[in-house]
């Protein structure tokens, strides 16, 4: 199937109930909203303070030996710190409620599902018991893409090579629990590696018809998610399901 079939298909996925379709993803879409509002706001704050020591630097190279560093580090670090926390934290729940909307997704796209409960469907996770299995999958990958991200050329050229890889992951967790086949992290995440084995170029450039909607997010501090998410939530359904049936 091509980029414009997939899409298509995740269109028609979504026609029908467009708007509770939409609420499913309610609670990714408002933490998503505040997570982006949160750090940009202590972000603002380290630039801020950065401002102002350059200010007093400019035109003045006498006026850097007067600086005291150490308060300086003292606001930056924690705040850098609470960033940090705050964007695991806030990305491990996200991740959570975005999941059960991803499964709820899948089993709109396989036709499995056509009344939508919005009071059991966005809190699956918890009702169904899959919350420690998701909460692990998210956990077992940010640490390592964490780890990653301070090992330069290599380890960058790592986290895009596992990133894609892995990509499938949360799909094949579903598909793992539904048919009690689950057999810890390391299964989910080498059945995906093997799922995208010769794929990942091609999910790579899926992902990349996405970019003006992605800049657009971006833009917009995340509120234009509300009307994308669902798009591109269902188009990367339509791919996995491409891909297990050997259709891309």
């Amino acid at each position: 199937m091509t980029s414009s079939e997939l899409k298509a298909a995740a269109r028609n996925a979504l026609k029908d109930n467009f708007f509770q379709k939409l609420l499913l993803l309610i609670i990714p879409l408002v933490l998503s909203v505040a997570n982006n509002r949160i750090t940009n706001s202590y972000s603002n704050d380290i630039s801020s303070t950065f401002k102002d020591t350059t200010d007093k630097i400019a035109g003045n190279p006498d006026a850097a030996a007067s600086i005291d560093f150490g308060p300086l580090l003292a606001i930056i670090i924690p705040i850098f710190l609470i960033i940090l926390l705050i964007s695991l934290i806030m990305g491990i729940i996200l991740t959570v409620f975005q999941t059960a909307a991803l499964f709820n997704y899948m089993e709109i796209f396989r036709g499995e599902k056509e009344e939508i409960n919005l009071s059991t469907d966005i809190f699956r996770a918890f009702k169904d018991g899959y919350f420690w299995k998701i909460f692990s999958l998210t956990f077992v990958i940010s640490v390592i893409m964490f780890i990653l991200m301070f090992i330069p050329v290599i380890g960058w050229g790592l986290m895009i090579y596992l990133g894609l890889g892995w990509s499938q992951a949360t799909y094949v967790l579903y598909d793992k629990l539904k048919h009690n086949e689950y057999q810890g992290v390391w299964d989910v995440l080498n059945t995906s590696k093997m799922i995208m084995t010769g794929y990942k170029f091609k999910y790579f450039l899926f992902n990349l018809t996405f970019i003006g909607w992605y800049i657009l997010n971006a833009i917009s501090l995340g509120w234009a998610q509300i009307w994308t998410m669902p798009y591109t939530t269902m188009s990367m359904v339509a791919f996995y399901e491409a891909r297990i049936q050997d259709r891309l």
